[in-house]
């Protein structure tokens, strides 16, 4: 696989970055190039590779070294099949593993509590209105399907999951998607107002699929996230290289070396230890914010004196670096997120914590071998 994945990266991926960056345009062949990697991820009995984390990880990481938009596309896309492989049915999941499917993540709302949906659903015969808008909505208007969270539709539970096709009646898409870096990913708000889907559409059980959003979809996301963010500074770093002093070149490998090591963690944690994988996901999302920050700013500043294609090249990942460290959740968000869930830090009398929680939402399905989703949302 690893073979294969370079001849694209280098025939397809690479050539293509600074297109989809100065015009804004999908990477669609890019996409479309590793259309046979996009059912790795998915289950080996539905025809999938079986294959986990890290080896998404891996394969984000090579691509977003080159484009950082295709390796933000392929980050939402293997988020969306952990949801996908879990609550979707066979024929769904078939389709998905040969490869021909783009999915992509909206389950993500404004503000701290972003893995809470705000949006309703409600029927009416074999038909769900959805009413929702959904912050940084990869491959908007592009994918061939978004996973979708809302209340749940009768009154109990906390998240309900959909797959909303792409071309759902309602379903709005703003044209003018602006942006510094990250441009070919066309993140963009979506709206549904409401968007009608089949009542099929519902992913696993009405009310129960909050577990699944935070225990497979938020995990790969912030750790193929931070793969994003290995790639990115690899490709920084490696067009500076040639015009850096050895301790210079080594302080910034240094940096992103730092990164990886959160990650492998990060990686074994949400595979093997799953109640250590909270915070180990806050310190990665964190840690590799600062050092892509750093690493590509450093190497912006390397760069001022090298020819105009390292210049631009090395430009161009600073204005990746950027837009990555905005896009929501951000690391700000997520420790906040993460802070409410941690049960052994002293608490000051009177604050929001000892407050009643009667008023918020929880899940009724407590997880038999992860954390209740209770400790993720007080």
């Amino acid at each position: 696989m690893a073979a294969g994945l370079d001849r694209i990266v280098r025939g397809v991926v690479a050539p293509a970055a600074a297109a989809v960056d100065r015009d804004g345009t999908f990477p669609r062949a890019s996409v479309t190039a590793l259309g046979g990697l996009l059912g790795m991820t998915m289950s080996r009995a539905v025809g999938g590779r079986g294959c986990g984390l890290a080896e998404a990880s891996d394969v984000v990481e090579r691509v977003a070294a080159a484009c950082g938009s295709t390796g933000v596309v392929l980050r939402s896309h293997f988020a969306a099949v952990a949801a996908l492989d879990r609550l979707g049915d066979r024929a769904l999941r078939s389709t998905v593993a040969a490869g021909g499917h783009l999915s992509t993540v909206a389950v993500f709302t404004p503000g701290s509590h972003f893995l809470l949906p705000a949006g309703t659903a409600s029927r009416r015969g074999d038909v769900v209105d959805l009413r929702d808008r959904k912050s940084g909505v990869v491959a908007a208007g592009e994918a061939d399907s978004y996973v979708w969270s809302s209340a749940p539709l009768a009154a109990h539970g906390t998240t309900t999951l959909w797959l909303v096709p792409a071309n759902a009646p309602g379903l709005l898409v703003p044209v003018d998607r602006p942006g510094i870096g990250l441009r070919g990913t066309v993140s963009t708000t979506v709206w549904a107002d409401p968007a009608h889907v089949p009542v099929d559409c519902l992913l696993g059980a009405d009310g129960q699929s909050f577990d699944t959003v935070v225990h497979h979809v938020l995990p790969w996301y912030v750790v193929l996230g931070a793969s994003v963010a290995l790639g990115i500074m690899s490709g920084a770093i490696d067009a500076v290289a040639q015009y850096l002093a050895t301790a210079d070149l080594l302080r910034l490998r240094l940096r992103a070396d730092a990164v990886r090591v959160l990650h492998t963690d990060a990686v074994a944690a949400v595979d093997w230890e799953p109640d250590r994988a909270r915070r180990k996901l806050c310190q990665l999302a964190v840690h590799a914010a600062e050092a892509l920050a750093t690493v590509t700013d450093l190497a912006l500043k390397a760069s001022a004196d090298t020819p105009a294609p390292t210049r631009t090249t090395v430009e161009r990942h600073f204005r990746e670096a950027r837009s990555l460290n905005t896009h929501p959740p951000t690391a700000d968000a997520f420790t906040e997120f993460t802070a409410r869930a941690e049960p052994d830090h002293p608490r000051r009398p009177g604050s929001a914590r000892d407050q009643p929680t009667s008023d918020r939402p929880r899940s009724t399905t407590p997880s038999l071998t992860r954390p209740s989703a209770d400790h993720w949302i007080h």
